[in-house]
């Protein structure tokens, strides 16, 4: 994250105002925001008032504890923990074949079935267990079964095997069934995450990224589709029609610091005040520009709650949100007084 005096240079060399000018308007900003921003972050608002972007995407360097559902063009390096002998099915009518495969490294485990013509690819690269491969253009989903994330290749998957190096030494899962523990949600401030966390943030949105605010899954598994020519294919289950989820990303700060917040389907509803149908009818019609001109968000003060996760290229964090209410300003004054005792 840059510095404020940074940040100060970058909006005056890019907006043509005098630094001083910029330090002015982070100062009033920080006052209209009743100081619940910290200096940083009213600079990310102010540069996006003046019409210049801060804060851009950055490809990420994933761990198995950074995958998430629905994420696209996964790229990972992970040990092989288990490897699981091919089972054969009948689906309608139709022989298949499936295996797993259990990746691991330090910060967790993740299963990758092989599904049909994928099975091959096990004897192909002669994978075996403890095996270090690289898993490229993979996709994510909701493992409901396990109730967590599992990833798939899909048609632009690949698996390479990877010259061997230091292996890591997690808790290894001896069955496909592994559980993943709940942890209980504590209300912290953002200068004492860590990843692996889960908590309850107070902060102000800041920002918003400015992408396509809903994507596209099959309505029987919810998993990927592939579009073309208007048709969406889903792996499993064929050509369907797409079920449409929403999804929105940006930063808050809690004047402790800024994290980034990921929000989807129900809890980006909350955000953006209308179910999906009538944000995708909205966005079509307006544009991106227009549509994020109009998003009503920002400055919002939010109670958010979900996973901590830490990106491992830039080193910062982001919470994967679970849960997001507006802060009730009653109640957290009543929470306060109990936290003095009166």
């Amino acid at each position: 994250m840059l510095s404020a005096d940074e940040l100060i240079t970058e909006i005056s060399g890019k907006s043509g105002k005098n630094p001083d000018e910029i330090k002015k308007m982070i100062k009033d900003k920080q006052r209209e925001l009743s100081d619940l921003v910290s200096e940083e972050g009213a600079a990310y608002i102010v540069g996006r008032e003046l019409g210049v972007e801060l804060i851009k995407d950055t490809k990420r360097e994933l761990k198995v504890a950074n995958i998430v559902p629905e994420m696209r063009n996964v790229d990972i390096v992970a040990r092989i923990a288990s490897i699981f002998e091919p089972r054969e099915f009948n689906k309608n009518g139709k022989k298949g074949m499936v295996s797993s495969i259990i990746l691991s490294d330090e910060s967790g485990t993740i299963r990758l079935p092989l599904w049909n013509d994928e099975v091959s690819l096990i004897a192909s690269n002669g994978l075996k267990q403890n095996d270090l491969i690289e898993v490229s253009g993979a996709w994510a989903k909701k493992d409901t079964y396990r109730d967590g994330v599992e990833l798939r290749l899909g048609k632009r998957g690949r698996i390479k095997k990877l010259e061997d190096g230091p292996a890591p030494e997690p808790d290894l899962p001896h069955s496909e069934d592994y559980p993943v523990p709940p942890k209980e949600a504590k209300r912290m401030d953002i200068s004492m995450l860590s990843p692996g966390l889960n908590a309850i943030v107070k902060g102000c949105l800041l920002q918003v990224y400015r992408k396509r605010p809903f994507f596209e899954s099959c309505s029987q598994c919810g998993g990927r589709v592939e579009e073309k020519d208007g048709i969406f294919t889903c792996k499993e289950h064929g050509q369907v029609e797409p079920k449409y989820n929403l999804l929105l990303s940006g930063v808050i700060d809690d004047g402790t610091g800024n994290l980034r917040v990921v929000f989807f389907r129900e809890q980006a509803e909350k955000l953006f005040g209308k179910p999906v149908e009538e944000v995708k009818a909205e966005f079509t019609e307006k544009g991106q520009d227009a549509f994020w001109d109009g998003f009503t968000g920002i400055g919002k003060e939010l109670l958010v709650e979900g996973r901590i996760k830490s990106n491992e290229l830039t080193k910062e964090m982001e919470i994967l949100c679970n849960n997001v209410e507006e802060v009730n300003t009653r109640e957290e004054i009543k929470r306060l007084l109990s936290e003095v005792g009166q």
